[in-house]
């Protein structure tokens, strides 16, 4: 029980340290999306591509060695971030995986659009850098399940990634972290994730028959999961 206990408490530390280094990184990139230089940047050639000078910030995530924003011109205030490994890579290579963030915003963006834009930000790298301590065994696991990428290739692929056991957790803290950023109900803000995943679906032609199913399962996965590592998650924003 002691043992138990001891591992439950360097899970709940680990926790409440990523959740700062999301803030800490988050910091950065809108400090550096409100940079005149890289705003003018942005304006001509419609795209940017940079590095986060953070090492002081990096130097104590051991599986992340860099940052990278991509700023994408579209017309929608979307963020989404990608953590990127050496496949089957050593616990050596695993020290220069890399985290990188999409960014799109609309050309000649005001500071106003990031009120919409980070909690965005935060959500993703949340993700990722849950993503960034899970072992390699566990990320490879998706890897080989559908080695192309292609999630919605077919509803079976589909159902493999969202109910993995790497997908599951990194989602579950992505939205957690978003529902404490509005000071809304955990399960509200998956249930709204769940749904954006449902339009994919219909975006890539399956029927609401075909997906009911799968919609199912991956909430009774994600809300398990969250009510074992978020007990308080529907009230507590305190902690």
């Amino acid at each position: 029980m002691k043992l138990l206990f001891e591992s439950w408490r360097r899970y709940l530390k680990e926790g409440r340290e990523l959740e700062q280094y999301t803030t800490l990184i988050s910091r950065e990139i809108v400090n550096a999306l409100k940079d005149s230089d890289v705003k003018d940047a942005f304006n001509q050639a419609k795209q940017a591509y940079f590095k986060l000078d953070i090492e002081h910030i990096l130097d104590n995530l051991e599986y992340v060695k860099d940052v990278y924003v991509n700023m994408l011109e579209g017309d929608l205030v979307y963020a989404h971030a990608k953590y990127e490994f050496d496949l089957d890579a050593t616990e050596e290579q695993r020290k220069n995986s890399e985290i990188v963030v999409d960014v799109i915003l609309p050309i000649g963006y005001e500071n106003s659009i990031f009120s919409e834009l980070i909690p965005e930000i935060k959500e993703s790298l949340r993700h990722e850098l849950e993503h960034s301590t899970q072992p390699t065994e566990m990320l490879m696991k998706i890897q080989k399940k559908i080695p192309t990428g292609d999630v919605w290739n077919t509803l079976e692929s589909a159902e493999a990634y969202f109910t993995n056991e790497s997908e599951t957790k990194a989602h579950v803290v992505g939205i957690y972290k978003k529902a404490k950023m509005f000071k809304e109900p955990a399960g509200e803000v998956l249930d709204q994730e769940l749904m954006n995943i449902y339009s994919t679906g219909l975006h890539y032609g399956y029927t609401e028959e075909e997906l009911g199913p799968i919609m199912s399962k991956i909430r009774e996965y994600w809300r398990y999961y969250m009510q074992s590592r978020f007990p308080h998650a529907e009230i507590d924003w305190d902690r």
